[in-house]
């Protein structure tokens, strides 16, 4: 279990520099107004997603990561692999609804495909 919080942390650190090293760039370059706009926007996106790295990090030091802020359920490390930053069980909800859509069915003929869709 250690080894996989290692690897998220690791990739937590790695996310944590690359949305720290966006935003001192951001800071070193002024923009023009038309497009300071849509800066603000995105760099309000960045530092909202570098406060759920650094809240993710906090939580593996302190030992609580992994543990539903809502329910204090054990969030699956297979989950978290995916989303990394999730802070209750309720993060997955779309993650699941898009894993339960039925996938097109698959037909070795243009005949098969007909006889389904054109005579039901």
């Amino acid at each position: 279990m250690t080894n996989h919080i290692d690897a998220i942390r690791y990739e937590l650190q790695l996310v944590r520099d690359e949305l720290r090293s966006r935003l001192f760039d951001y800071s070193l370059f002024e923009s023009s107004c038309n497009e300071e706009v849509k800066n603000s926007t995105l760099m309000y996106h960045i530092k909202e997603e570098l406060q759920d790295v650094e809240r993710a990090l906090f939580k593996i030091k302190n030992g609580t990561y992994g543990v539903c802020e809502e329910t204090r359920e054990v969030i699956p490390f297979e989950k978290l692999r995916i989303i990394p930053t999730a802070r209750t069980v309720y993060d997955f909800f779309f993650q699941e609804l898009y894993e339960k859509k039925s996938l097109p069915q698959v037909y070795n003929t243009e005949a098969k495909y007909a006889q389904n869709h054109y005579f039901g």
